[in-house]
């Protein structure tokens, strides 16, 4: 049975105003002449400029001349916030995982251009090396796989105008190419001491003088070898950038990994290099969407998963400022591994959504998502913060429980001899608020860390504590931190419930859409 749009205006009127004879029939009155939808609308139709369209479901929607609307959603008629981020600084290398020799090998190609990056994201490029696999070191007295590296030089009195000036110069002297603040110059040798560099500098009657490396200075060496092809430092000012050259879209390996895109080198500390991948926001995408969310599942959810990691990065650009990145490539923000473990059908998702984000009024939205919620999210001033975020607000979510995975429960028991008396408070949701043992109270997203302490291998906000005699039972469901999309309700609605992904982003975060 199909019905028109004036028969929908009906629909919504009647919704609000059902008297107690229909409620009690289970019937919705359309019109006057008596027409009736049982159960729900999915069989109701609405006639727009944009043609006739199925609502669907039981929410009150209308048609408009862009398609069907939800009642009462008025979020989309906010003007967009454009988002102008072409280029992301992923951290690959950092803290404590910085690295004393990186290595790069061009799969598809065979020169790599080298340069800097500005104050605008551009790759200014200074020379170009030949060869697919380079190394890059912190200039320094040190062993690196090659063999021994030292921190000094040779540096010859002229400077050049250009690359290839300074490189025709270093052929003919046996040295490299060295750029520093906006010159070119020409260093020789690599020496393990000032000593040994004034000798070599006698010997060969060089005009020129020593040089000992600062803590900035970076060079870029030939692939396994310790032949220096060029040496980078501008102090504080740039950091050292190679761009690799391919016919196509290069791609690189940098460890374990490869990836798409540039790769930047800094001496932070003076010491190791730390390593950023710049990449374009698809790719990151693309690299995270495969290792966020399983790639073999719903299509949906996938695309659902997509536009969170998108909608991150843009959120939290320049979260890593100290380090000079946006985003690093662990859980401290979102797991990123290039193109390992990306398909077709994760392409596919992000290609598929491309451009889109969770908005909020026109704004690009603050997303979090986790494993699961165990039956209810929570609201953002209950989590880590006291600020409340309208879009953040806690759901009950009934999606979970029609699927099977590996957090969907659990339970854990404790003697009481080994934690104290317990007391716990609840949001109004129904999470956990607070948990007091022993005296210590942990608040918020702290509960977790108590059931971690007490060997929980899972941890979320939603779970019960019981007494059995001489024990507390520990029950509950999920993983995470219950602020946000859970991944598996996600699963579920696109599975089970045959939802879009962006019924699924706007049924976590209240309020919002893609867009």
């Amino acid at each position: 049975m199909k019905k028109t749009l004036l028969q929908i205006c009906s629909i919504l009127l009647a919704v609000t105003l059902l008297c107690s004879a229909a409620m009690a029939a289970g019937e919705v009155y359309v019109n006057d002449a008596g027409g009736t939808i049982s159960g729900d609308f999915s069989e109701v139709y609405a006639v727009g400029n944009s043609g006739t369209q199925q609502i669907g479901s039981t929410t009150a929607t209308a048609m408009t001349a862009a398609g069907l609307k939800k009642v009462g959603d008025v979020s989309q008629d906010y003007d967009p916030v454009p988002v102008d981020l072409k280029t992301l600084r992923v951290g690959l290398y950092y803290g404590s995982t910085t690295r004393g020799e990186v290595s790069l090998t061009l799969t598809n190609g065979n020169a790599f251009r080298v340069g800097y990056f500005d104050e605008n994201r551009s790759f200014v490029e200074l020379a170009k090396v030949s060869g697919a696999g380079i190394t890059v070191a912190p200039d320094q007295t040190a062993k690196i796989d090659a063999g021994q590296l030292g921190g000094y030089h040779i540096r010859l009195n002229q400077t050049y105008a250009s690359a290839d000036e300074a490189q025709n110069a270093a052929n003919a002297a046996g040295g490299f190419p060295f750029y520093s603040n906006g010159e070119y110059a020409v260093l020789i040798g690599s020496y393990t001491s000032k000593d040994d560099a004034e000798a070599s500098l006698k010997k060969n009657g060089w005009s020129g003088s020593v040089y000992k490396a600062t803590d900035r200075s970076v060079l870029l060496l030939k692939g396994g070898t310790l032949q220096v092809l060029f040496g980078f430092d501008c102090g504080s000012s740039y950091s050292m950038a190679v761009s690799p050259v391919s016919d196509g879209k290069a791609v690189t390996k940098c460890g374990s990994y490869s990836y798409y895109g540039d790769f930047q080198f800094t001496r932070l500390t003076g010491d190791d290099l730390t390593v950023v991948n710049f990449i374009g926001l698809e790719d990151y995408t693309k690299g995270v969407l495969a290792n966020e969310m399983a790639p073999d599942w719903p299509l949906e959810a996938l695309k659902a998963q997509a536009v969170l990691a998108r909608t991150y990065a843009v959120a939290n650009q320049n979260k890593f400022r100290a380090y000079g990145f946006d985003l690093s490539n662990d859980t401290n923000s979102q797991v990123y591994r290039g193109l390992n473990e990306t398909t077709d059908k994760t392409n596919q998702a992000v290609d598929d959504t491309a451009g889109q984000f969770v908005r909020y009024q026109g704004t690009v939205c603050a997303v979090y998502y986790f494993a699961a919620d165990g039956g209810a999210t929570e609201d953002s001033e209950n989590v880590w913060s006291d600020t409340v975020v309208p879009y953040l607000r806690g759901i009950k979510d009934p999606y979970e429980a029609d699927i099977d995975f590996y957090c969907k429960s659990w339970s854990i028991t404790v003697p009481k001899s080994q934690t104290g008396e317990i007391t716990t408070t609840k949001t109004p949701i129904g999470n956990i608020q607070s948990l007091t043992v022993d005296g210590k109270t942990y608040n918020k997203d702290n509960v977790r860390s108590f059931l971690k302490s007490i060997g929980a291998r899972y941890t979320s906000r939603h779970f019960t504590v019981t007494e059995n005699g001489s024990n507390y039972v520990i029950t509950g469901g999920g993983y995470g931190h219950n602020l946000g999309m859970s991944q598996w309700g996600a699963y579920s609605m696109a599975k089970v419930h045959n939802m879009t992904y962006d019924q699924i982003i706007s049924f976590y975060f209240t309020g919002a859409y893609v867009g």
